[in-house]
């Protein structure tokens, strides 16, 4: 898995060209330009979709011995979803699902990769891949991007009677697996309920920069306009 962080002054002059090309735009004004970028490239795209410790715990259930849970067995994973969903659905935002656990290897290399705070991947390393409508609406907008991400433990008995009832272990499924591996990440339209995952075992290609799979899931969910792609969505031989 790897991820591609382009400069951020290589986004900001990109986004230049975008204000500045066409008709003449409040955003092409001296100054502004530049100012706006500047906010959209560097508000960090992911957020906590809720605060789990607001969640009864499970009577007589005991958590994994790690330094940080991050998912939670002791939470029953149909309320944590319930409510993220309701949260998303009030702001508007898509949600992202990663079905996992705590020692599970891929999500650790994923939280390294992708969810690193000290590298937070930003609202512009996404919008570069976006259809070229959905990017001059985000960019009208003036709205960072953001996407809740929700955790649910995808070895606990309620996290999979979950996926069961939401179809993620028949997506799973038909994207090769015997069940739902970790990390599964699974995005959410929580108006529609409409989901989508680009998960595929023993696939030969993955998309270069991970930005792509929240570009390509958003339009799957019906979340963003569809349409040619500002930068090319490449792919390279999975590691």
């Amino acid at each position: 898995m790897r991820l591609f962080l382009p400069a951020m002054t290589g986004i900001i002059a990109l986004f230049s060209m975008v204000f500045n090309s066409g008709s003449p735009s409040a955003f092409a004004q001296s100054g502004t330009t530049t100012k706006v970028a500047n906010d959209f490239v560097k508000s960090p795209v992911f957020e906590k979709a809720l605060d789990y410790e607001k969640f009864t715990k499970i009577e007589g259930c005991t958590e994994e011995r790690v330094r940080e849970v991050k998912y939670h067995a002791c939470r029953d994973s149909k309320a944590l979803y319930e409510a993220a969903i309701e949260n998303a659905k009030t702001s508007g935002k898509p949600l992202m699902v990663i079905f996992g656990f705590n020692k599970c290897p891929y999500c650790q290399v994923l939280d390294g990769q992708v969810f690193n705070p000290e590298k937070p991947l930003r609202g512009g390393n996404v919008a570069q891949y976006l259809s070229k409508p959905e990017l001059k609406t985000y960019l009208e907008k003036k709205e960072p991007l953001k996407v809740p991400v929700l955790r649910l433990h995808a070895r606990s008995e309620h996290g999979l009677k979950l996926a069961d009832e939401l179809g993620v272990t028949e997506m799973a499924q038909e994207r090769g697996w015997h069940r739902v591996w970790s990390p599964f990440v699974v995005f959410v339209n929580p108006q529609t309920g409409k989901m989508a995952s680009h998960s595929k075992w023993e696939a030969k290609e993955i998309y270069c920069d991970w930005s792509v799979n929240i570009a390509t899931g958003l339009e799957t969910i019906g979340m963003a306009k569809t349409g040619t792609p500002y930068k090319e969505r490449k792919r390279c031989p999975k590691a």
